[in-house]
C-alpha cells in the first residue's frame, strides 16, 4: 500500500476567480438548472458525506470523508446526473418531452453510462439502446437490460462500442446519441452532461461549506467528471477552492498525461485495468480546458493499490464504518491512500496533519459478483 503513485503537479499558476470564457462550456446559469430539475425527480437527494476517522489516522491527517455515489437513485453512481439530464435537454430541445416515446436514446457503455441512460429514458418515456464491449460483466448487462434497454455487444472494447453506437444513431432520425464523442469540442450533449456532474459537486459545496476540504480527490477516465467538480467548486469557492487532484490507473492515464504535455494527447493503447471504467484514450475535448487551467495535479495509481483500498474499505480495516464501494469507484481514494502513503506524493501535494482530504466515490456496487470476486481474499482464510 506504500506504492507511490504517479504524479504530475500543474505548472500553471493558480488562478483566483473562475474563469469567464469557460462559462460557456459550465456556468452558475447552466448548474443552477441542472439541480432544479435532478432535483424535482422523484428520490432525489444529495449523496452523503461519509466521515472515515480511522483512516485519516492511519494517515496523519486531520480527516478523511467520502462522497458516497453508490447512493444515488436506483443506479448508484453519479452517471445518473449526466446522461440523463443531457437527454432531458436534448428531448426539451426538439419539444419532445411529452412524446418522449417516439425517441431512442442511443450511447455506448462499460457499464455505469448505459445504466444511467436506460433508467433515464424509461424515467422520460423513451427508448434506449445501448452498445456494450464484449468484455463487460453480464452483471452490467443485466442491470441495463433491467431498465428496459435493448443491449448490443460489440466486438472490441469501447471504442467499437462507441463507433457502433454513432452508427447507429446517424442511421436513424428518432435516435439520441447521449455520448461524449473525441473531438467533439463543445457540443450541446456533453455540455450538458458536464452540468449534471456538476450537481455533484454543487452538493458539495452545500455539504461542506462550514468546513472546506483542502484536497478533493476525483477519478478520471476522459475528465468529464473530474472537470465538472473542479468548475463548480472553483465558482462557489474562488480563490479559497480545494486543490483538486485526478486519479486514473498506470497505462490508462491519459488526463495525467496530457497535464504533463500540456496539449491533449491520445494513448496508443489505453490498457486494461480492475478500475475498467477509466479506461479511456483520450480527455474529452469538452472538458480540456477546465482541466488544463483548473486541476492542482493528476495521479496514476496501479492496480493493486486500488485493490487493496477496496478490501480494506469493505472489510474495516480502518475501523468503522465498512464501506462498499465498486471497482471504479474506489479510484479517487486509493488514490488519496496511495498520496498519502508515499513520501514524494504527499509533500508535492502539500499534505500535512492539518490536511481535510474529501474523495469521490463515484460509484457503489454495481456488480455484487465482481465485487465479492475482488474482496474475497481477505475474507476466506482458506484463498492463502
Amino acid at each position: 500500500m506504500d506504492r507511490e503513485p504517479v504524479t504530475t503537479l500543474n505548472a500553471r499558476p493558480r488562478i483566483a476567480a473562475f474563469p469567464a470564457p469557460l462559462s460557456h462550456i459550465v456556468g452558475d446559469a447552466e448548474v443552477a438548472q441542472a439541480r432544479g430539475v435532478i432535483a424535482s425527480w422523484r428520490g432525489y437527494r444529495p449523496t452523503p458525506l461519509v466521515d472515515l476517522p480511522g483512516l485519516a489516522a492511519a494517515l496523519g491527517v486531520a480527516s478523511v470523508t467520502i462522497k458516497h455515489e453508490g447512493e444515488r437513485f436506483a443506479i448508484g453512481s453519479f452517471k445518473a446526473l449526466g446522461p440523463p439530464f443531457a437527454l432531458w435537454r436534448e428531448l426539451e430541445r426538439r419539444g419532445a418531452l411529452g412524446i418522449a416515446a417516439r425517441f431512442t436514446a442511443v450511447a455506448a457503455t462499460s457499464g455505469n453510462h448505459g445504466r444511467a441512460l436506460a433508467w433515464g429514458a424509461r424515467r422520460l418515456g423513451a427508448n434506449s439502446r445501448i452498445f456494450m464491449p464484449a468484455h463487460t460483466s453480464l452483471g452490467r448487462e443485466a442491470a441495463i437490460r433491467s431498465f428496459g434497454a435493448e443491449v448490443s455487444r460489440i466486438a472490441g472494447n469501447f471504442d467499437a462500442a462507441l463507433d457502433a453506437a454513432i452508427a447507429d444513431s446517424a442511421r436513424h432520425a428518432d435516435r439520441i446519441l447521449i455520448a461524449d464523442i473525441p473531438g467533439d469540442t463543445g457540443s450541446a450533449v456533453a455540455r450538458d452532461t458536464l452540468a449534471g456532474y456538476a450537481v455533484l459537486a454543487d452538493e458539495i459545496a452545500t455539504q461542506a461549506a462550514r468546513d472546506l476540504p483542502s484536497h478533493v480527490f476525483v477519478a478520471a477516465g476522459n475528465g468529464s467528471l473530474a472537470a465538472a467538480s473542479c468548475a463548480r467548486l472553483w465558482q462557489v469557492f474562488g480563490a479559497r477552492r480545494p486543490r483538486l487532484i485526478s486519479v486514473e490507473p498506470v497505462g490508462s492515464d491519459c488526463v495525467r498525461r496530457s497535464l504533463d504535455a500540456g496539449s491533449p494527447i491520445a494513448l496508443a493503447h489505453a490498457g486494461d485495468s480492475v478500475m475498467d471504467g477509466l479506461v479511456v484514450g483520450t480527455p474529452s475535448q469538452v472538458a480540456w480546458p477546465i482541466l488544463q487551467i483548473g486541476l492542482d495535479a493528476a495521479l496514476a495509481i496501479h492496480d493493486e493499490v486500488a485493490i487493496a483500498t477496496l478490501r480494506n474499505l469493505a472489510h474495516g480495516a480502518w475501523g468503522p464504518p465498512s464501506v462498499e464501494i465498486g471497482e471504479t469507484g474506489v479510484a479517487a481514494i486509493a488514490g488519496l491512500v496511495a498520496a498519502c502513503s508515499g513520501s514524494k506524493a504527499r509533500a508535492a501535494l502539500a499534505i500535512s496533519a492539518r490536511s481535510n482530504l474529501l474523495a469521490i466515490a463515484c460509484e457503489g456496487v454495481t456488480d455484487r459478483a465482481v465485487f465479492e470476486a475482488l474482496t474475497r481474499v481477505i475474507s476466506d482464510p482458506d484463498s492463502g
